[in-house]
């Protein structure tokens, strides 16, 4: 709540046009204390969880960006990766235009590996773009092809119990995060 309240506020007092996405489901699961005066930048991802130095020197940390539902995810995931033996940076992707290229770069420079956790489809979505953005212009920083978990192309289903079995979730993450450390691609 903090967040969307903070980029509410900063959207509002700016002269552009924007659009903020608030998932349901998100909103009602969210329970805190949000600070009135608070405004956030639109413009900055938020690094939600850094991955160790014994995972980023051994070559077993990985840079994971995501939105939304996948936040939630990502982070119910973050335990279970560590006790593989591996680690992740979590960056939440709070603006999609612009961008945050420099928090991506910063976290590259260390991991050298990239997860995209994404609720959009394989064609034509946020991952995609994100994955051609980061090809074209951090390409040395990887030393893995990026790894997009997302949807199938097809429409997201109404029934809740088969929208589960499409939509990637914090399961696939751990999946995707140990092929790119044990170079299974």
């Amino acid at each position: 709540p903090e967040a969307a309240y903070g980029l509410t506020k900063s959207m509002i007092r700016d002269n552009g046009p924007g659009m903020l996405f608030l998932p349901v489901k998100m909103m009602k699961d969210a329970k805190s204390t949000v600070f009135l005066d608070q405004c956030m930048p639109l413009n900055k991802a938020a690094v939600l969880h850094k991955a160790s130095d014994a995972s980023i020197s051994s070559g077993k940390a990985v840079t994971v960006l995501t939105y939304l539902h996948g936040v939630r995810e990502a982070e119910n995931v973050i335990a279970e990766i560590q006790e593989e033996g591996m680690d992740i940076d979590l960056i939440e992707l709070r603006s999609l235009k612009p961008l945050d290229v420099d928090t991506i770069r910063e976290s590259l420079k260390k991991t050298h590996k990239l997860a995209i956790l994404d609720e959009s489809t394989y064609s034509g979505g946020v991952g995609t773009t994100l994955s051609a953005i980061i090809s074209e212009e951090m390409f040395d920083e990887l030393d893995a092809p990026v790894k997009r978990l997302c949807m199938d192309n097809a429409p997201v289903p109404y029934a809740t119990s088969m929208e589960t079995a499409v939509v990637k979730r914090g399961s696939d993450l751990v999946r995707g995060v140990a092929e790119l450390v044990k170079k299974q691609w």
